[in-house]
């Protein structure tokens, strides 16, 4: 999936940026930093979320011809799958991109996502929805979210976010966020054809997910089911293989132990209160190395990966930032058949 941005780059580059990572992006486009640098937080989410590329454009979002020329330039350089211009709320502007995009509809397909402004009203929203092609639509609400390396929130577009969930890409948003519970209003938008975005609870933690659409329920023919499918003895004992059983715990038991460890050693280093940024991360990340270092000299598992950079960072909170563990454990034989030859 390739994710198309339009707005202000404070790098200006005078051609379209094509990158497959954040820090690319940040590289050629600007830093995150930066305040209300909404293609920055498009292309964060997006390289967070699954998108596999991003291709940003630099313009002046207020004035029609640079609006022009960056959105011509994005076509000649797809295809893509989805088009954003995170923050620009003027209709008359999203109006004109409209007339740009349906240009180039036989060219590929794409989806199109527009902001609203933050304040306004359902009436307003379903009025700029229902005058909207076929390929475009809004999406909602605006959404709070912390920055690493800026301890203050600011509240982001929701084109800024929406892409992932609506491509498919993802089934929540990685990242911090926070955004109030308005439910009959998300349901009367989302109905009218606005992309929505709602809280969802995934493993005990609140995370911004879709609001997807009602999967109709249709009740299974039993004559059809009864030709193909052997119904199973309820009587029946299910069969479970101990060793395996044991390996997993054992598994468990090791990661449990070696996360308690971890954990242990980074909450004294957040103790100390050093700012949220590169040298925390890094902190963090060779203490976690270290446990698994030795871990590994053990025998106790065969390889493993630890990441706490900028992206991870805003999987966390304001101040206590996110180190990816992803541990390797040895492969155990369950049963070996020795065959033996007299040598004669």
């Amino acid at each position: 999936m390739i994710l198309a941005i339009l707005q202000t780059l404070p790098l200006h580059p005078e051609h379209v940026i094509r990158t497959d990572t954040f820090a690319k992006f940040q590289r050629f486009c600007g830093m995150l930093e930066q305040q209300s640098y909404y293609a920055g937080h498009a292309a964060c989410h997006a390289t967070m979320n699954g998108i596999e590329r991003t291709l940003a454009a630099d313009a002046d979002v207020s004035n029609i011809a640079s609006v022009t020329h960056a959105t011509e330039s994005l076509f000649e350089a797809g295809p893509f799958d989805a088009l954003v211009l995170p923050g620009v709320t003027d209709p008359d502007i999203q109006k004109h991109i409209c007339d740009l995009c349906q240009n180039h509809l036989d060219d590929f397909d794409f989806r199109l996502f527009l902001d609203a402004p933050r304040n306004a009203d359902t009436a307003e929203i379903l009025k700029r929805q229902n005058a909207l092609p076929r390929f475009a639509t809004y999406a909602w609400p605006w959404i709070s979210t912390v920055t690493p390396g800026r301890r203050s929130a600011e509240f982001l577009p929701p084109s800024c976010l929406i892409a992932p969930l609506a491509l498919g890409t993802a089934n929540y948003l990685r990242g911090v966020h926070d955004m109030e519970s308005h439910d009959d209003l998300a349901v009367t938008l989302h109905e009218k054809g606005v992309e929505v975005m709602i809280n969802k609870i995934v493993q005990r933690r609140t995370v911004v997910s879709r609001m997807a659409p009602e999967v109709p329920k249709t009740k299974p023919n039993d004559e059809i089911i009864n030709q193909f499918i052997e119904i199973a003895d309820p009587n029946a004992v299910q069969m479970t293989d101990p060793i395996q059983d044991k390996i997993d715990r054992d598994e468990a038991a090791i990661e449990a132990a070696l996360l308690d460890q971890i954990n242990r050693r980074c909450d004294a280093i957040l103790r100390q209160g050093p700012l949220n940024n590169s040298g925390l991360w890094n902190a963090l990340k060779r203490t976690a190395t270290s446990v698994l270092m030795d871990a590994k000299s053990r025998g106790l598992i065969t390889q493993y990966h630890v990441r706490c950079d900028e992206e991870t960072a805003s999987w966390g909170t304001p101040t206590t930032p996110v180190v990816e563990i992803i541990i390797g454990f040895p492969k155990r034989v369950k049963q070996l058949n020795f065959i033996s030859q007299r040598i004669k």
